[in-house]
């Protein structure tokens, strides 16, 4: 998801510092797994190393997730039970310099349906889905332009960004002018200073205190996302899923911003017309303002199932988790 919530705190002089936090150890179970236990990588082509794990039903219809900005592999975790029950293979990788992914050097946005498709023929997959959320858009539309029509099903967007032209109408102060200006034309020293002023990008503290930094950045949350920020456990799932981004430094995460901030290389109106293309949005999401998939619909002449709900830019993934995944089982 975008996290540029410090930002703006910055800039109109709110405090980053925890006060009356919730009780959390880093040793209580969790209902998330955190673990590595289901990742794996895979050697592409050209020797780079591409980074996955599997969640749900190993046997059930696959589900190719690409995770948001920042974000990684681990993030999907949250979904691991629910794809069990509906019988979905959820698998979601690391972009090109996060996690266990290699850094990809001047690739450009339809480079992705490659790397992605050499996984595919890997897990020997017939057929599959793709999902994107959030900062995860841009990857999930060039899938839905360039992989083999005969295996790609359906696709689904949640809160998910859209072409740069599209604009941020809707959005916050900090997103209009991070997305899709600030981001290709500041340098890296900014980047990585930027990441440092929040919860998710202090690596130099302990896993318990950054918890402990969201759960006080909730407060200042739409009022419709309050109870995610108190979820501690979901809050622990966000910490590890956002080391995994960092684990090779800021600068590629920021070129991953810079990648979907660009030119994509083709046109939405260009995607097949019989590819089913869910579409999810919030109504009052300052992140990804809810034109990004009025637009995106509109694009694809009207054929896309446009879902507006009243949720912000967290809300629309939490709290209709079921309903956006029995819409994919059902596409397939």
């Amino acid at each position: 998801m975008f996290l540029f919530s410090t930002l703006k705190a910055w800039i109109f002089g709110a405090t980053n510092e925890p006060k009356d936090l919730a009780k959390y150890a880093p040793d209580q179970p969790c209902r998330f797994l955190l673990d590595d236990s289901t990742s794996a990588t895979l050697t592409l082509p050209d020797g780079r190393k591409l980074g996955y794990a599997q969640y749900g039903s190993p046997t059930g219809k696959a589900v190719l997730y690409n995770h948001g900005f920042p974000g990684s592999r681990i993030e999907a975790s949250q979904h691991h039970s629910l794809c069990i029950i509906l019988g979905l293979r959820l698998i979601a990788i690391d972009r090109p310099g996060y996690g266990k992914s290699s850094p990809h050097p001047g690739a450009k946005l339809l480079d992705w349906p490659k790397d992605l498709e050499h996984l595919a023929e890997r897990l020997e997959l017939n057929s599959y889905a793709v999902m994107g959320v959030s900062g995860g858009g841009p990857s999930a539309l060039a899938c839905a332009y360039a992989m083999p029509p005969q295996k790609l099903k359906c696709v689904s967007m949640v809160c998910a960004v859209g072409p740069p032209d599209i604009g941020m109408r809707g959005a916050d102060i900090p997103h209009q002018i991070g997305w899709p200006y600030g981001i290709p034309r500041i340098p890296y020293w900014f980047g990585r200073w930027f990441w440092r002023t929040q919860a998710i990008g202090r690596l130099d503290l302990p896993e318990e205190q950054r918890v402990k930094l969201l759960i006080e950045e909730g407060k200042k949350a739409p009022e419709s996302d309050r109870d995610i920020y108190e979820d501690v456990d979901f809050l622990r799932l966000v910490i590890r899923g956002t080391a995994q981004a960092f684990a090779q430094g800021y600068d590629y995460v920021w070129d991953d911003g810079v990648v979907s901030c660009s030119n994509f290389g083709f046109k939405v109106e260009d995607i097949r017309k019989d590819l089913p293309v869910q579409l999810w949005y919030g109504k009052k999401d300052y992140f990804v303002p809810m034109n990004h998939g009025v637009q995106i619909a509109a694009r694809l002449g009207g054929k896309a199932q446009l879902r507006l709900e009243d949720e912000a830019h967290a809300g629309i993934l939490m709290h209709w988790k079921r309903e956006i995944f029995e819409a994919i089982a059902k596409s397939m």
